[in-house]
């Protein structure tokens, strides 16, 4: 029932169902807010009433929070502290705000902000408005240069409804081009989910496809992309949703789905529509406000380490014992269990399973699940996870 009404609110359809949308999800809200203290997101403060439907973030240091409001939201940024304090507000000027989704940064520091929602693929106007760093003026209002663009392969306003591939929320540079990733809208939905690239500069472009990757879900709601930043050494992207995101990685040039990535569950379902790197460990995360006021939250997360480093890591930590691995129809799990929760893990990031054992062993069956590679996941006297990968063959 969650899911639908938070999808009813994305497409914004009446104000009787966003009502019902936000008491829903604060339902929701407060029942896993407390399961935030045993995961890495950790909520830092409320952003100021102004911005609630803060949809992108920027940082100029780690105290310097850049965000808007999107669609119909006035043509401004603000500056926000981790405090939740706003304390500046710029004017855009040579801009228009139909759907600000995202915000990003080059290297020089100037800023772009995406005009790229299109809930229903049917827009023609997709914009980029760059403006001068606002860190480094005291000017109330700056004046934008356009970015005018449009998709190479969307060529009906809107499409069928089985390729609706034109919807962004997601916007990054890298080294002279900008990156938007799409949402994807189609119904069915069949997870899909496209990156462009265009220059940074001032014109009017034909945006190039230049790769597509799936997010290997079925639902949208949980496996559509509604933001993304590129981390400051360009070694890693991480793409969010509403529960979730994925981090990119050992991928070459610009070709970011050619690599490796890693699925990291945030156990808290909100209408998170902002990410931004802090530094190379560090990602800063927002949510819009639901009815009663929550949400418009400031979140941080930090990602250590790759799958293949957690992993070898966790295994020195551990004394457990899983056998037969590979397994077939089940494994046996011996070692300091009772009073612990264990969690099983699909490749992909996706919980399977919770265990709460009051012995020190456990066989766990593994008849329903397809062959493939599984982790096994349990925390110390420390409350430090490890994790033990199992591998269950058909064979």
């Amino acid at each position: 029932m969650l899911s639908f009404v938070y999808l009813v609110d994305h497409f914004k359809i009446t104000s009787v169902l966003r009502v019902l949308n936000s008491i829903l999800s604060i339902i929701g809200l407060l029942a896993t807010t407390w399961s935030l203290s045993g995961q890495n997101l950790r909520l830092i403060t409320q952003l100021p009433k102004k911005v609630h439907e803060t949809s992108g973030i920027e940082l100029t240091g780690s105290n310097q929070i850049w965000t808007f409001n999107d669609s119909g939201g006035e043509p401004e940024i603000y500056l926000c502290d981790t405090s939740g304090q706003l304390l500046r507000t710029i004017r855009i000027q040579n801009a228009w705000n139909r759907d600000w989704e995202d915000i990003t940064q080059d290297d020089h520091g100037n800023f772009y902000i995406g005009n790229i929602g299109n809930n229903n693929n049917s827009n023609t106007d997709l914009t980029i408005f760059k403006i001068p760093n606002p860190a480094l003026t005291e000017d109330s209002v700056l004046t934008a240069e356009t970015i005018s663009f449009k998709y190479e392969d969307q060529n009906e306003f809107p499409p069928s409804s089985e390729s609706l591939y034109f919807d962004a929320e997601a916007l990054f540079w890298h080294q002279g081009h900008l990156y938007v990733t799409t949402k994807n809208r189609t119904q069915p939905f069949d997870g899909k989910i496209r990156t462009y690239r265009l220059p940074d500069t001032a014109g009017t472009y034909v945006a190039k496809r230049i790769a597509t990757w799936s997010s290997g879900g079925s639902s949208m709601m949980n496996y559509w992309v509604t933001a993304g930043d590129l981390s400051p050494d360009g070694s890693k992207l991480c793409l969010l949703s509403s529960d979730k995101l994925w981090i990119f990685y050992d991928f070459p040039e610009d070709n970011f789905f050619a690599g490796k990535h890693e699925v990291i569950p945030l156990n808290n379902f909100s209408q998170k529509e902002a990410v931004c790197f802090l530094d190379e460990t560090t990602l800063y995360i927002t949510d819009e406000e639901l009815l009663g006021g929550f949400g418009r939250n400031l979140y941080a997360l930090k990602i250590t380490s790759t799958p293949e480093t957690s992993q070898r890591e966790m295994h020195t930590s551990a004394s457990l014992a899983v056998y037969p691995n590979p397994c077939k129809d089940w494994i046996n799990v011996e070692g300091d269990l009772r009073g612990r929760m264990l969690e099983l893990f699909d490749e992909k990031g996706l919980r399977q399973a919770i265990f709460n054992p009051d012995e020190n062993s456990l066989r766990i069956s593994f008849t329903k699940y397809p062959a493939g590679v599984y982790y096994l996941k349990m925390k110390d006297d420390q409350d430090r996870p490890f994790v033990h990968k199992v591998v269950k063959s058909n064979k």
